[in-house]
């Protein structure tokens, strides 16, 4: 037999007292259906548990694919500035390659150091002429 156990609430000193009492509770009406709702609540639990880790799954994918998305973004602006920056190299480069056959045309066409002593020496016999010429023009 079950007997009842009530609690009352006094101003004693150690808390709560425990009173029992003679009356007994009724038995269960029928141990089948206990067992029925101890098996759907263990069910239901398993069941909101696996929602809940369903639920904080999709989370975490949702965030994986905001930060993947993100990523991609990210990506493709790199990927747009590196070819943006291939292309101004390219440019450049081509510029250079010009400027560089240019400058080697004009080069070539730069007197060498042997045709500048032929100059200079030619200027210093027509110099030397023209000062013999103008000493010969003061004694006369």
């Amino acid at each position: 037999m079950i007997r009842a156990a009530a609690v009352s609430v006094g101003a004693g000193v150690g808390g709560p007292q425990r009173e029992e009492s003679d009356m007994p509770m009724p038995p269960p009406e029928n141990p089948a259906w206990g067992f029925v709702q101890w098996i759907l609540t263990g069910l239901a639990t398993l069941l909101a548990s696996g929602g809940a880790f369903l639920w904080r799954l999709m989370q975490r994918l949702e965030r994986l694919e905001l930060a993947q998305a993100r990523q991609r973004i990210d990506i493709d602006a790199s990927r747009s500035a590196s070819e943006a920056a291939m292309f101004r190299l390219g440019e450049r480069l081509t510029q250079m390659h010009d400027d560089y056959f240019r400058l080697r045309e004009t080069i070539g066409a730069l007197p060498t150091r042997s045709e500048l002593r032929d100059i200079g020496d030619h200027l210093a016999e027509r110099l030397a002429s023209l000062a013999d010429r103008l000493d010969r023009a003061i004694d006369h």
